[in-house]
């Protein structure tokens, strides 16, 4: 995501600009760029080589996109060499950019959690229970969050493709694992199930569900009690908290907390639902993914007509 906590402008002029940028922008209502929250911040113009580096993401976004397509339709065997290559690189470069600006923290956000439990499961492709979890929480709260936070198909973007990149492709993967698992293995170093775990409640709700309560746990721990990073740092914790007061509904900083978690919780238990009938009806899952795609996509569109084309390549964008 991108965004600052610099987010409190004094004049109200300034607010209103940042809220209609967070609207839309990328992962977890970011905000377009850090200039757009402190001028201070603005960077200086883009180069030749920059414009150059968009040309490059233009290029691979959509060579992705048509690989992805293949190996959805026919060669489901791209789709784990795809997954276990690419996604390192496009969290350690998403790294790398969210260290510049203060932002690290958003990387111990529950997406990259579920990333990382996906990349396990393709090192051990015969554990069936960790299949379950797996496919849970890549098509109940990370594939949902898409949707949710307002993910972009902005194809010259790399912080935006990445951002869909990380929710979209642990569901594709299983959706590919779950319905044709022969042709999925056929060069990958183990075979993947031969067999469709049978629907387990346990596996594909309570120990989802447990898993994302961990996280929320191991997230407390680092933000709210350890580390508590401050100014300048931002967290998803922090901005989340800035910009909706709702969340002072209860009051005093553990109020803030309970609130903050509760409704993650919240999300997570019902995000599950719809994994659950994926899991069960092909045509469900087909649906499912077709739904949060077209969501993605209209996002993308929103932001080429009602931003890219208002503002062009501006120094902030």
């Amino acid at each position: 995501m991108c965004t600052t906590d610099k987010v409190k402008m004094k004049d109200s002029k300034s607010k209103k600009k940042i809220r209609v940028n967070v609207h839309l922008t990328d992962d977890y209502f970011q905000l377009e760029n850090p200039a757009d929250a402190d001028p201070q911040l603005k960077p200086p113009d883009k180069d030749s080589n920059s414009r150059f580096l968009e040309k490059i993401v233009f290029v691979l976004t959509s060579v992705a996109v048509i690989l992805l397509t293949h190996g959805l339709t026919w060669a489901h065997w791209l789709l784990p060499f795809i997954y276990a290559t690419s996604t390192p690189i496009l969290v350690g470069i998403k790294t790398i950019c969210y260290w510049r600006y203060k932002w690290q923290y958003f990387m111990v956000d529950f997406c990259y959690f579920a990333n990382t439990l996906t990349l396990i499961y393709l090192w051990f492709p015969g554990e069936e229970d960790l299949f379950r979890v797996v496919f849970a929480l890549a098509n109940g709260p990370v594939l949902v969050a898409a949707a949710v936070y307002r993910n972009s198909l902005v194809y010259h973007h790399h912080d935006k493709i990445t951002s869909c990149y990380i929710h979209f492709l642990p569901a594709l993967l299983t959706f590919s694992i779950r319905w044709f698992p022969e042709s999925t293995s056929r060069f990958w170093i183990k075979p993947f199930i031969s067999d469709t775990p049978a629907f387990d409640i346990v596996w594909l709700y309570a120990a989802p569900f447990a898993f994302f309560f961990l996280h929320s746990a191991l997230y407390c721990l680092i933000v709210n009690i350890v580390v508590r990073p401050k100014e300048p740092y931002v967290t998803s914790y922090s901005y989340l908290a800035d910009k909706y007061d709702r969340l002072n509904c209860i009051g005093g900083p553990w109020g803030q907390g309970l609130v903050f978690y509760a409704m993650n919780w919240l999300f997570c238990l019902s995000s599950l639902l719809p994994a659950l009938l994926a899991y069960t009806y092909f045509p469900v899952h087909c649906a499912l993914l077709a739904l949060v795609f077209l969501v993605v996509l209209w996002n993308g569109a929103s932001y080429y007509v009602h931003v890219f084309s208002e503002r062009g390549f501006s120094t902030t964008e």
